[in-house]
């Protein structure tokens, strides 16, 4: 029905799988849009850059055309490092929303552009300290992965309250 009414891309956002990457794509549509809403809707969803690898893969594994199928992350995107990941787990292009946002309301459209000078610098820079002279030479093997689900940041264990204190048990086990 979409493609009866309009000649643009259509491009499905939200999806949050691999299994529905490769639905979209053997729907016809024109790409996605690996996104959790900001969160908002539930804070417990994996962003874009998570579901990134997993979503390749699947794609890849359904013989995709790069050609004709684009990928997309929006949210979570603060730094030109960020954008490099993107580009290196297989992403077309990312959505920019909060940096634009803030630099928006805090300094007009000279913030906005001043913003995206730093995403490119920032992006220049990391560029060059990979390797990397063009964005076709980003490749997977300049990332890690292993840790990009982790939402939390180890604390170094308190061992004055691990030892002083007696832990807490549940009724059952008293």
């Amino acid at each position: 029905w979409f493609r009866s009414i309009t000649k643009m891309k259509i491009l499905l956002k939200g999806v949050q799988c691999g299994e529905d990457v490769v639905l979209a794509y053997k729907a016809g549509v024109d790409g996605v849009v690996l996104s959790n809403h900001g969160g908002r809707q539930l804070d417990t969803s994996r962003s874009g850059i998570e579901i990134l690898p997993e979503a390749m893969d699947a794609l890849r594994a359904a013989g995709y055309d790069k050609e004709k199928f684009s990928v997309f992350i929006d949210g979570g995107i603060r730094r030109g490092a960020d954008i490099f990941k993107a580009i290196a787990l297989g992403a077309t292009g990312v959505g920019l929303g909060r940096p634009v946002l803030y630099s928006l309301a805090s300094y007009g459209q000279k913030g906005v552009v001043r913003m995206a000078d730093l995403l490119q610098d920032e992006l220049t820079m990391v560029m060059r300290l990979s390797g990397t002279p063009a964005v076709k030479d980003i490749t997977p093997s300049h990332v890690i992965t292993r840790n990009l689900a982790d939402h939390f940041v180890p604390l170094p264990c308190d061992n004055l309250q691990s030892s002083t204190y007696q832990p807490l048990l549940p009724a059952s086990r008293i």
